[in-house]
C-alpha cells in the first residue's frame, strides 16, 4: 500500500472517530531545551488522540518582536496572532498534527541568531525523542521577526523542512540550497513596519535557481495579515500535502506542466517546442499565465486554468522555461494577488544521447565552442555563483587552447539538468593564472559528496597544461550537482564541464523528443 494511501485511510478513520474542541494556549504543553529551564523555552500541541505508533506531522511557529520573552505565554498571544487556526477543528480533521511554539528571549533578529538556531534545532530533536513525529513532514512558519526567522531556520538545515510559510519578513539570504523547499509567502504591499521588498526580493531569489515559490501579495492589510493569512483554507492542506524532499503538486494553488514532458527535465534535438499544462486554483479566479525563457522570450499563454504557449525557440544547452500564474490572494477585503511558478529545464541537443554520447558539454565562463574532436561546448551556462576570468596562454596536452582560457573561479555550482540514469562526468582544468604550484588549492563536491579535497591543479598537471578528472555517477533526482569551494589558499576553478551517457542504468524519461 503506498504512504498516500495509508494516509488517506488513517485520516478517514480518524474524522469517524471525530475531535476535541478547538486548540487554546492551555492546550500546549510547557517545554524548555535545557535542563531547570535553562534553555529556550517552547510550547508543544499534541493532536487530540495521539497514538505514539503513528507517525505526525509538526508544524514550528516563530512568534515576531511583540512575543519576546522568557515567560513561555507571550508566543501564544492572541490564538499566536492567527497562527493557531492551523490547529483548529477543520484541519485536525484532514490531518492530526503537533504545533511547536518556542520563544526568544530579545526582540532584535533573535532568530537568526547563532545560538537560537542551535536551540530551535534542539527542540526538533527533543520533540521527536518524546513523540512520533514524522521527520519528513516537519514545516515551519513565522510572522515578522519569524517571518524572517522561517527563512533563517530553513537556511540553516535546509535538510529538515517539507515546507516553509514566511509572513511580513525581512532579510534574505542564499537562495540555491533551498531551492528543492516549496514555500508560500504572504506579505501586504502597504505593509508600514516591515517593507514588502524583503518578502519580493526572496520569492525573487528562490524563483531564480528553479525554486517553486507561491507568493500572496495583498494590496492592503498593512502588517497585520496574520489571522486572516493562517485563516485561508487552502493553507494548511497544502502544507500537509508536502513532504520533505519531494514537492507535491497534488494540493492547490498548483501550477502543473503536462506537455512536452510532466518531468522537471526534459531533452530534445528540437529547435521549438509548445509548452502546456494546467493551472490548479481551487476555484479561485485565475488572471493570467505568464512564460518566459530566462535571459530570452516571453509572453502571455492561451488560456488559464488550462493554458498553452507558442512555439519557443530554445537555444543549444540549457533552456530554462519558466510559468507564472497569477490568480487571487484568496482575501477579497485585502486585495491584491497570488503568483505561483513551474519551470520546465530543457537541454537542446544535436541529436538525442545514444550511450556513449556527451548529453551536455559546457565551456565555463566561454563562449560556444566545437573542440578539435567535434563536441559542441556549449556556452557557460547551468551555474549558480562564481566569477568569470580569461587568458590567452597556450595549453599543453590539449589542442583546444580555448577550452582553456576562460574559467568560472569562487565558491559556485553546477546545477547540470539529466534524466534519471548513469553518466560519466569530466571535468577540464588547466593552471593558467599562477606561477607556481601551492597558489591554488579547492574542493569539489558531485552530488554532495567530496571528490577532491586541497586540489592543486598545478601539482598534478603542471603550468599551462591541460587536465581532465573522470567520474561515474548515478542520478535518481533529475540533476547532476557539481560543487566548487575555495580551500586553504587561492579560489576553486574549472575550465570545461563534459556529460556523458553511460550505458547502464538508463531511464528512458525525460530522453523522449515528442
Amino acid at each position: 500500500m503506498s504512504r498516500l494511501s495509508m494516509t488517506v485511510m488513517f485520516l478517514l478513520s480518524l474524522a469517524i472517530a471525530g475531535f476535541a474542541d478547538a486548540a487554546v494556549p492551555d492546550d500546549f504543553l510547557f517545554r524548555n531545551t535545557g535542563a531547570n529551564n535553562s534553555g529556550m523555552p517552547y510550547r508543544i500541541f499534541v493532536p487530540p488522540g495521539y497514538v505514539a505508533t503513528q507517525d505526525y506531522p509538526l508544524i514550528v511557529f516563530l512568534h515576531g518582536a511583540g512575543e519576546a520573552g522568557t515567560n513561555n505565554t507571550a508566543q501564544l498571544n492572541n490564538n499566536a496572532n492567527g497562527a493557531m487556526k492551523l490547529v483548529g477543528d477543520a484541519n485536525l480533521a484532514i490531518q492530526p498534527t503537533f504545533m511547536a511554539a518556542p520563544q526568544c528571549p530579545t526582540n532584535s533578529s533573535c532568530w537568526g541568531q547563532t545560538l537560537s538556531l542551535e536551540r530551535l534545532n534542539a527542540m526538533l530533536d527533543q520533540i521527536a525523542a518524546e513523540f512520533s513525529i514524522d521527520a519528513d513532514r516537519v514545516h515551519v512558519t513565522g510572522l515578522s521577526m519569524g517571518g524572517h526567522g522561517t527563512w533563517s531556520l530553513v537556511q540553516n538545515r535546509p535538510d529538515r523542512f517539507a515546507s516553509a510559510v514566511p509572513m511580513s519578513g525581512y532579510g534574505g539570504g542564499s537562495a540555491a540550497a533551498m531551492s528543492g523547499i516549496p514555500f508560500w509567502y504572504f506579505h501586504a504591499a502597504n505593509d508600514s513596519t516591515v517593507g514588502v521588498a524583503g518578502s519580493r526580493n526572496q520569492v525573487n531569489a528562490l524563483r531564480a535557481v528553479n525554486a517553486r515559490v507561491i507568493y500572496t501579495e495583498y494590496a492592503t492589510g498593512d502588517h497585520g495579515i496574520w489571522s486572516n493569512s493562517y485563516g485561508n483554507a487552502l493553507l494548511f492542506p497544502w502544507m500537509m500535502a508536502q513532504w520533505r524532499g519531494s514537492t507535491s503538486l497534488s494540493a492547490p494553488p498548483v501550477v502543473r506542466i503536462t506537455q512536452p514532458s510532466a518531468e522537471s527535465v526534459w531533452i530534445t534535438d528540437l529547435e521549438q517546442t509548445t509548452v502546456s499544462g494546467e493551472f490548479d486554483n481551487a476555484g479561485e479566479p485565475v488572471t493570467t499565465v505568464a512564460w518566459a525563457r530566462r535571459n530570452g522570450p516571453e509572453g502571455t499563454a492561451t488560456g488559464s486554468t488550462i493554458w498553452n504557449t507558442p512555439s519557443i525557440d530554445l537555444d543549444m544547452g540549457i533552456n530554462d522555461l519558466v510559468i507564472t500564474a497569477t490568480g487571487s490572494s484568496y482575501f477579497a477585503n485585502y486585495g491584491g494577488a497570488t503568483t505561483l511558478n513551474a519551470i520546465l529545464r530543457v537541454n537542446r541537443v544535436l541529436s538525442i544521447p545514444d550511450p556513449g554520447d556527451t548529453v551536455i558539454a559546457i565551456n565555463s565562463a566561454g563562449p560556444s565552442h566545437t573542440a578539435i574532436d567535434g563536441t559542441l561546448f556549449v556556452a557557460d551556462s547551468a551555474f549558480e555563483g562564481g566569477s568569470t576570468q580569461v587568458s590567452s596562454h597556450v595549453i599543453a596536452n590539449t589542442a583546444d587552447d580555448t577550452l582553456y582560457n576562460s574559467w568560472r573561479w569562487g565558491n559556485f555550482s553546477y546545477r547540470i539538468p539529466v534524466a534519471n540514469g548513469r553518466y560519466e562526468i569530466d571535468l577540464h582544468f588547466a593552471e593558467t593564472y599562477n606561477a607556481a604550484v601551492g597558489q591554488r588549492r579547492f574542493a569539489v563536491a558531485l552530488q554532495g559528496v567530496p571528490i577532491l579535497q586541497e586540489f592543486d591543479i598545478a601539482a598534478e598537471s603542471g603550468l599551462d597544461t591541460a587536465l581532465i578528472k573522470h567520474y561515474d555517477i548515478d542520478v535518481i533526482d533529475g540533476e547532476i550537482l557539481v560543487q566548487f569551494s575555495n580551500g586553504s589558499v587561492g579560489s576553486a576553478r574549472i575550465d570545461a564541464v563534459h556529460v556523458i551517457l553511460s550505458g547502464d542504468l538508463l531511464f528512458a524519461s525525460g530522453f523522449d523528443p515528442d
